[in-house]
């Protein structure tokens, strides 16, 4: 029941005095109309317990006497405040509730019963491993783990991918699209501030595991020497896919001025040893003609290996498709002509308006 706080101990003495003096009842006759015990009437009329509030308020219109400054207090409102005190109590004399160790094997409990009955936790909003089933070997997951090794990282707990604000605008859709169809679910994409680069992420703990079964380690990839993973290296379309996806973020199309002209290109880049070279003897396997520039480059020069190597093996970055297009709107006469060594006009076209098949390719690997 709701309690009244009277300003003042002594205001709360004078009001039941004032009722007794307006009433005319004894304390017996007027605990036996509070319906209470004339022992609670009596420590009301001391001020030593806080009176009833509805009861007070009845007394004040029955009997005339004013309410001055009464504060209706809720029931339990002691509760808060003791509850306080108690707890300093019990801090001043044990210390601390909990302890490091406490909290260490408290929270491993925790995880343990959310291993054995995740439903349950995530039924209650708890935070829960997701699962992520392992993917079967294909095109598109080698892709992706070109996209990764190249332009990616493994933490304990995350996958992330860092592409260029501006230049990889498109493809960073791309990427989000693949890495959905792929592990089900869809990263976020976020822009830090002040900074050139969209970061895309997906987390898990499983998911990382995956990705180890896969033949990837978390950590620097540059201090692992990262290189294809095996089932990528025994497969020679998967290397294909997965020299794509490395292309498309650690390397590209640029132009390169000789004398008064400007060249079209092709370059990657890698400082990880052993991804560089398997790049390298792959294009060399493909009959590609590319060259090692000093320790982390390749390079490939002229408009017909790089149709080939777009035909062959392909990209999905739109810079790319968007530098070929600027360079045939310079050459394009010529193209058609066929004096690039590039097999007419149809070719041109084809590349102009981006990357929509890959004959060259299925055919070498039919004479193969």
């Amino acid at each position: 029941m709701a309690r009244a706080r009277f300003r003042s101990k002594q205001k709360q003495i004078i009001f039941f005095r004032e009722v007794l003096e307006h009433s005319g009842y004894s304390p017996e006759k007027l605990a036996r109309r509070c319906k209470v015990v004339v022992r609670t009437l009596n420590d009301w009329r001391r001020g030593k317990y806080l009176s009833n509030y509805e009861m007070v308020t009845t007394l004040s219109n029955e009997f005339k006497v004013p309410l001055d400054g009464v504060r209706e207090l809720e029931q339990y409102w002691y509760v808060k405040k003791g509850a306080s005190k108690g707890a300093k109590a019990r801090f001043e004399k044990y210390g601390h509730l909990g302890t490091p160790e406490g909290r260490i094997k408290g929270g491993k409990v925790s995880q343990q019963r959310r291993r054995e009955d995740p439903e349950k936790y995530r039924a209650l909003g708890c935070n829960v491993r997701k699962e992520f089933a392992l993917p079967p070997h294909s095109e598109k997951l080698a892709e992706l783990v070109g996209i990764i090794l190249g332009d990616g990282t493994i933490s304990d707990y995350q996958v992330k991918i860092f592409l260029d604000r501006i230049r990889d605008e498109e493809y960073a859709v791309f990427v989000a699209d693949l890495m959905e169809e792929i592990l089900g679910e869809r990263p976020s994409a976020m822009i830090p501030k002040a900074e050139n680069v969209i970061v895309l992420t997906v987390s898990g703990v499983n998911l990382v595991e995956v990705f180890e079964q896969l033949g990837l380690q978390r950590g620097d990839k540059v201090l692992h020497q990262a290189s294809f993973p095996q089932w990528i290296q025994d497969d020679l379309i998967y290397r294909m896919a997965c020299t794509r996806g490395l292309f498309d973020t650690d390397g590209g199309l640029y132009f390169h001025q000789k004398a008064v002209k400007k060249y079209l290109g092709w370059c990657f880049a890698s400082h990880s040893k052993p991804l560089l070279d398997g790049v390298m003897d792959t294009l060399r396997e493909m009959r590609f003609n590319v060259k090692k520039v000093g320790e982390h480059k390749l390079y490939m020069y002229g408009l017909k290996d790089i149709f080939r190597y777009l035909d062959f093996i392909g990209s999905h970055n739109p810079k790319n498709a968007a530098r070929l297009g600027v360079r045939l709107g310079w050459n394009l006469e010529r193209c058609a002509s066929g004096r690039n060594g590039v097999a007419g006009n149809d070719v041109c076209q084809k590349w102009h308006r981006g990357f929509e098949s890959l004959p060259l390719r299925e055919d070498f690997l039919k004479k193969r």
